[in-house]
């Protein structure tokens, strides 16, 4: 019955998608304007940097970036350098000005290393550079990649799935067991990929635009709005342009659980909607009540620094869809998922929830899982990408 009903629910996506399209046009407006205001919110008690460029000027690496912080008082903001290609992070920038050691919050920050007196005839084309934000709390380690921000989460442990929980939250049949699974460090997307990013996609490489890509009337396509209409296909062409890849179903619940322990969503046991879009959010600007999706980065990161795991769209991930992949899997290491079975196993998996499941708060919870034909294309489906730590 459980999969029945978010089959159900994921059907109705595309009638909500088409209703969305008429609304006004003026909303769309509101878009564009707070996509401009979202560069300098206000997020929650961890350090998230945005607009992170890292840039060869003559010899100087000028690191360009913004820091969101909450909290009273600075962040410490520290740069790591691997002339390895990324195999160890072990040299320390010295001769370097700027927006560094303790900073505080805001836009427009920049540091420049002087990479010439440093490392004396180094080869860019293998040096990776690592912005360290630390706050006391958290220490999260930023790296840009294809103009994208993105976040390193450690190896290690965590559980995966779901049990009955003692606030009565529904689960759904394919969560369970739940399960020690161990993953590599990776590095994610601080957030989905959005049109501008995939606009430059598609100038590049000429690919098929997706669904409401040129729709004038459409809610979903301003530039910082995560890219809608994506199919799975559409989704690995953008990552292998960009030299990445899709998620596994076990990196993104890790991902989306941010390090939390024990909780149903990314930031606890109840629905905060300060977190994520989802069913008619109050973002608190303007008193602007949103009921589709928003630009990325509009809500509270959760401890990983990650926006968006929950709500706004469904992200595609790389693995097959089996209701009993967790029940009869022996995986317990960096698992890909079940193998294609032409009769049996051909959707691909889904995660995160929408913009339009706030009124279903077990939808959105880290566990719940989701499948669609890796064809499929909608208003609310798009994705983020993963790299690995290498």
């Amino acid at each position: 019955m459980d999969i029945f009903i978010k089959k159900i629910q994921l059907l109705n996506l595309n009638v909500l998608a088409k209703r969305a399209l008429l609304r006004q046009l003026m909303v769309f407006t509101v878009f564009v304007m707070l996509c401009f205001v979202s560069s300098s919110a206000v997020y929650s008690a961890v350090p998230a940097v945005k607009n992170l460029s890292i840039q060869d000027e003559s010899g100087v690496i000028v690191i360009r970036y913004d820091l969101a912080y909450s909290e009273a008082g600075t962040v410490s903001i520290g740069l790591e350098c691997s002339y390895n290609s990324g195999n160890s992070y072990n040299i320390t920038p010295i001769s370097v000005t700027g927006d560094i050691g303790n900073v505080s919050p805001g836009t427009g920050k920049q540091i420049n290393w002087n990479i010439e007196s440093d490392l004396p005839g180094a080869n860019l084309d293998n040096t990776k550079i690592r912005m360290i934000a630390n706050d006391g709390t958290h220490t999260i380690r930023y790296i840009t990649k294809g103009g994208a921000v993105m976040v390193l989460i450690p190896e290690g442990n965590f559980q995966m799935g779901s049990i009955p929980t003692s606030d009565g939250m529904p689960i759904f049949g394919d969560e369970v067991p739940k399960h020690t699974v161990y993953v590599n460090s990776f590095y994610i997307d601080a957030h989905e990929v959005t049109n501008e990013k995939y606009g430059q996609f598609l100038i590049a490489t000429e690919h098929t635009p997706p669904l409401y890509w040129d729709d004038t009337n459409s809610l979903f396509n301003a530039p910082e709005q995560p890219v809608v209409g994506v199919t799975w296909d559409d989704a690995v062409a953008y990552c292998l342009w960009a030299g990445k890849r899709l998620p596994t179903e076990a990196e993104w619940e890790r991902a989306a659980r941010g390090g939390l322990v024990g909780n149903e969503f990314p930031w606890g046991n109840t629905l905060d909607r300060n977190y994520g879009n989802f069913s008619g959010v109050d973002v608190d600007l303007e008193g602007i009540e949103w009921y589709d999706t928003t630009p990325v980065c509009m809500f509270k990161p959760n401890e990983y620094g990650l926006f968006d795991m929950i709500g706004n769209v469904y992200e595609w991930c790389s693995d097959y869809y089996d209701f009993f992949y967790y029940k009869t899997s022996l995986e317990s290491s960096n698992p890909l998922g079940p193998a294609f079975d032409p009769e049996n196993i051909q959707n691909r998996v889904l995660r995160g929830g929408s913009c339009y499941d706030g009124f279903f708060p077990t939808y959105l919870r880290s566990a719940t899982r989701y499948s669609y034909h890796p064809s499929t294309s909608n208003g609310i489906v798009g994705f983020r990408c993963v790299m690995n730590n290498e």
